[in-house]
């Protein structure tokens, strides 16, 4: 291990760097995650739940709790995000990963292609187009609207029950509207986040499990005619590949 200089010289400059990076992938979604829990929190608590909302406005108000879900679980495929590629950024796993995939692609008689996790970990860009549409995202009309309306609403009492005013119901109606369309970027960022999210998860799945049945193959074959551990190999071998070790052997 580390038998030339330029080893040994790259292992200087790791220590001196404090080891390995944080991949910007992962740093971005973490980003993101708290971005949409901010979000999801502002907008949950424009809508009270002491305030008796009238039907001029019941439709609007009800998109901005939808929103505030919305951006929760954004918070949440945020988060898991930068927890998968996380866990996965060390050279060890990515070795042990590799191997699987290698395996899988030439039993499966398809061609050589990068990990799915190594190219979400690769990939700064698709986080931080979530980070970008959720930083856009204004909320300030809305809460202008709403704080309007929660404070007159608030001013009734139950013989005389406070009215709205047109420009009011106006006001929350235009906010809605403006903020429609960035929430709807932010959404299909999200989207795009949660497929790749997918893709990787899935290519992890299948490598680990090609690594693992690769070094079962391996170590059967090393010990089918073993006196120690034969009748143990057999016991817990499927038939056909017995047949298939035993044939090669």
């Amino acid at each position: 291990m580390l038998s030339t200089p330029a080893q040994i010289a790259a292992y200087q400059a790791l220590k001196t760097a404090g080891g390995l990076a944080t991949a910007a992938s992962a740093t971005q979604s973490t980003q993101a995650a708290k971005l949409a829990t901010k979000a999801s929190a502002t907008l949950s608590g424009l809508v009270l739940s002491t305030v008796t909302y009238p039907s001029s406005i019941n439709a609007n108000v009800a998109q901005i709790s939808s929103w505030a879900k919305v951006l929760a679980g954004t918070a949440t495929q945020a988060t898991s995000h930068a927890t998968l590629l996380a866990n996965y950024s060390d050279p060890s796993t990515l070795i042990q990963l590799t191997t699987g995939w290698d395996v899988h692609c030439r039993a499966s008689g398809l061609k050589a292609s990068e990990l799915a996790i190594s190219t979400a970990i690769g990939d700064a860009a698709t986080p931080g187009a979530l980070v970008a549409a959720l930083t856009a995202l204004d909320i300030s009309a809305l809460s202008s609207a709403m704080d309007s309306i929660n404070a007159t609403l608030a001013s009734g009492t139950a013989t005389v029950p406070a009215a709205l005013s047109t420009s009011q119901v106006a006001a929350l109606q235009t906010a809605v509207t403006g903020f429609t369309a960035k929430m709807a970027t932010a959404t299909a960022a999200q989207k795009t986040l949660a497929t790749q999210y997918d893709a990787a998860s899935s290519s992890i799945t299948t490598s680990q499990q090609a690594y693992s049945n690769a070094i079962s193959v391996a170590l059967i074959g090393a010990s089918i005619n073993s006196a120690a551990v034969a009748k143990a190999v057999s016991a817990i071998t499927p038939a056909s590949v017995l047949a298939l070790l035993k044939e090669s052997a």
